[in-house]
């Protein structure tokens, strides 16, 4: 997890909620206090976790960007091609928690500083309810990124009612990094 304040912490419960299985958390903050403090809350939530730096995705079925960052929160050739990633911090044209080197697929492309910078086009994209109705196939010869601009509470909706009619089989994320 990549931040330490209430968004990250929202994401971290949530995710615990959603894949029970989950057994490590690495918590990414710029200042230690935090970031030990958001390691203690999702240990308390039950996987085992700790603080650790940016190299922590290489090791990550799931990376979660929770931040205000305005350059790249860590190298995207050491994201491995079995995880995915949500970015859901930064929303401007000039900021990105995630490097060209990651954008492979992505949405937003008015607001996603992540997806413009990196020069993603329409052709790039994938839509949400796509994926959890299995309209498109989803890649794992890459890693998978997710681009919220702020309205993740919109993307929620968009994708709820369609993954509540579908079924999805199969094993979830057993580790998770994070940064802020």
């Amino acid at each position: 997890m990549f931040g330490a304040g209430p968004q990250a912490l929202g994401h971290v419960a949530a995710l615990r909620a959603v894949l029970p299985g989950l057994e490590r958390a690495t918590v990414v903050a710029r200042r230690p206090g935090p970031a030990g403090e958001a390691a203690a809350y999702a240990a308390g939530l039950g996987p085992a976790a700790a603080v650790g730096g940016p190299e922590a995705v290489a090791g990550a079925d799931l990376v979660v960007c929770c931040t205000t960052a305005r350059t790249p929160l860590f190298d995207g050739r050491l994201v491995p091609d079995r995880a995915a990633v949500a970015a859901v911090g930064s929303h401007e044209p000039d900021a990105r928690e995630v490097d060209a080197r990651l954008v492979d697929r992505a949405g937003a492309l008015r607001e996603a500083g992540d997806l413009l910078m990196a020069g993603a086009g329409p052709e790039r994209l994938v839509n949400p309810v796509e994926l959890v109705t299995g309209g498109v196939a989803v890649r794992h010869d890459r890693p998978r990124l997710f681009k919220s601009v702020g309205t993740a509470w919109q993307d929620l909706a968009v994708a709820t009612t369609p993954y509540a009619r579908r079924a999805v089989p199969g094993p979830g994320p057993t580790a998770v990094a994070a940064a802020g």
